[in-house]
């Protein structure tokens, strides 16, 4: 696989390996990762001096231990993009993309295990179409050198961890796949799961992707009224849709994107590895939808997001110190204050901005809107965290239907 896409996947992995009590086995793929995931929050377009204040802030957003910050700092150091003066640290004009070739450029440089390297490959296999348990480890088994009985303990483990998903057919027999196997070649696989659906459950779901498409996202309300509970939980549960959550102190609401939307530039799992444009598109329609006009409700998208793009501060609004502080500790968009509760907002990362605006700009959102005066948003969920959660609740027909959908697609896609 090429370099940003490693990179991509060493991040994914990470994000795995943080709800993991024990992975030594795996602290390359660790390290390298929060690497990475630090160097997202340190880094803007511009070359920047950062406070010993700020990179604290910085280290705490990104789940990095007070322990782990000088060892990941030297390592972001040796690898030029950072230098490091009595606490205040200078980093290089890094893009988002950049940031993935510097993870794997360290990943590599680490001498990873084998398992490290067979479990991104493993990964990467099962983005493309559903694979049978057989043919992971008579593949891995070769291609890795390793006995098939330890083989079998890797795939088991992978699974456990959550590098990949499983979904059995039957005793002893499972298909292995992962939440970013609609993220390419989109059109061809979903006419293989079309097989699996009445017409019914084809035109629902036509209904749904054509309205995610003129308006970048929906609520997950309305996602499930077009499609129905059953119906939603075993496409969600295949990675056809994504679901984001936004909260704070009044609600958690849970926002649906498609996978593939984020696909301006090429591959759409390593343009938002970091879910940095996942979190942006749905702060925005948060803010386009949840918000009344005295706290600056957004009414013109994609004039807002042109004007951040070519690096114009706007504001200045309440809602901008509230809605956008998940954005502000990931780096994504700095704030300034400018009086009271009021603040103005700028982009730091330009192409999460195009990457956004591409998803955003075909259509404006026009759910109704809900007032929620000094209701700040503070925590964003990612899509992958939200479809391991539900994966878990389903109940055994949803699990079923959803095997159906990945046996689909493994038959129909060449």
């Amino acid at each position: 696989m090429d370099t940003r896409t490693k990179g991509a996947w060493i991040v994914h992995h990470t994000n795995k390996l943080s709800l993991v009590s024990n992975p030594l086995e795996y602290e390359t793929v660790l390290m390298a990762g929060k690497a990475g995931v630090l160097l997202s929050g340190l880094s803007a377009d511009e070359q920047l001096v950062l406070s010993s204040e700020k990179v604290e802030a910085i280290r705490k957003a990104a789940g990095v231990m007070k322990t782990e910050l000088p060892e990941l700092l030297r390592s972001l150091s040796g690898l030029g993009v950072i230098n490091v003066n009595k606490g205040n640290v200078e980093v290089l004009g890094v893009s988002a993309y950049t940031v993935l070739e510097h993870t794997a450029h360290l990943y590599d440089t680490m001498n990873a295990s084998t398992k490290e390297r067979a479990s991104l490959e493993f990964a990467e296999l099962v983005s493309k179409v559903p694979v049978e348990h057989a043919m992971v480890v008579e593949r891995f088994s070769d291609e890795f050198r390793l006995p098939v009985a330890e083989t079998r303990e890797f795939v088991q483990q992978c699974e456990e961890i959550g590098f990949v998903d499983a979904e059995s057919l039957a005793k002893e027999k499972k298909l292995y796949f992962n939440g970013n196997i609609f993220r390419r070649d989109n059109t061809q696989k979903m006419e293989a799961v079309f097989t699996s659906l009445t017409s019914d459950d084809i035109r629902r779901f036509k209904t749904l992707d054509e309205l995610l498409i003129q308006q970048g996202a929906a609520t997950f309300q309305r996602a499930k009224l077009e499609l129905g509970d059953q119906l939603f939980a075993k496409l969600h549960a295949a990675g056809i849709f994504d679901v984001s959550e936004v909260a704070n102190d009044k609600e958690r609401v849970l926002y649906v994107t498609r996978p593939a939307a984020f696909s301006k530039f090429g591959n759409p799992f390593v343009d938002d590895a970091l879910d940095l444009a996942k979190a942006f598109v749905t702060c925005l329609t948060y803010g386009m939808t949840r918000r009344n006009a005295s706290t600056g409700r957004i009414t013109m998208i994609k004039r807002l997001l042109r004007r951040l793009i070519d690096g114009h501060w706007v504001g200045h609004a309440t809602a901008i110190g509230q809605d956008y502080r998940v954005l502000e500790v990931r780096r994504v968009v700095e704030l300034k204050h400018y009086h009271g509760d009021q603040y103005y907002m700028r982009l730091l990362k330009r192409e999460i901005g195009e990457l956004a605006y591409e998803v955003i700009s075909l259509g404006e959102a026009a759910e109704s809107a809900l007032v929620l005066p000094g209701a700040a948003v503070s925590r964003y969920t990612r899509p992958e965290e939200t479809r391991s959660v539900m994966r878990k609740t389903q109940n055994r027909e949803s699990h079923r239907a959803t095997a159906d959908i990945l046996t689909a697609l493994r038959t129909g896609v060449r």
